[in-house]
């Protein structure tokens, strides 16, 4: 069930974007033993004057050579345990900084447990799935 919204600023090649994608479902497969058919992955790519960072465009920060990072939602059943969330917190990360050259400052990862009786699938929720 994991599904991830991954915000990003726009300007990376469409080959970056692939691995990113490809690496974090990897990422989230290692992470929380999650099956990867499961993983989905939204990327939403935005214009960096829609992005703000402490009350400043993104256009001026990027003028102070500070990158703006992306944030991801996480959103899972709920069950998984702290150390896996941890692991899952710092694989994304490291995806980010290797794939994209982002350092891991600006980078946010925010997790979402979702009640199994508060997701749905094929028109049922997942308790009724026996997830």
């Amino acid at each position: 069930m994991p599904n991830l919204n991954v915000y990003l600023v726009e300007g990376y090649s469409a080959a970056q974007k692939s691995t990113l994608l490809r690496r974090m479902t990897d990422a989230v497969v290692d992470s929380i033993a999650a099956p990867r058919p499961s993983v989905r992955i939204f990327l939403v790519e935005l214009p960096r004057a829609h992005i703000c960072v402490g009350g400043d465009l993104l256009t001026a920060d990027e003028l102070a050579g500070q990158p703006g990072g992306p944030t991801v939602h996480v959103f899972l059943i709920a069950g998984r345990s702290d150390a896996q969330k941890e692991a899952l917190i710092g694989s994304l990360t490291r995806v980010v900084e290797d794939t994209l050259a982002i350092p891991p400052d600006p980078v946010r990862v925010m997790i979402f447990d979702v009640a199994n009786t508060d997701f749905g699938m094929k028109g049922v929720t997942a308790k009724s799935l026996g997830r």
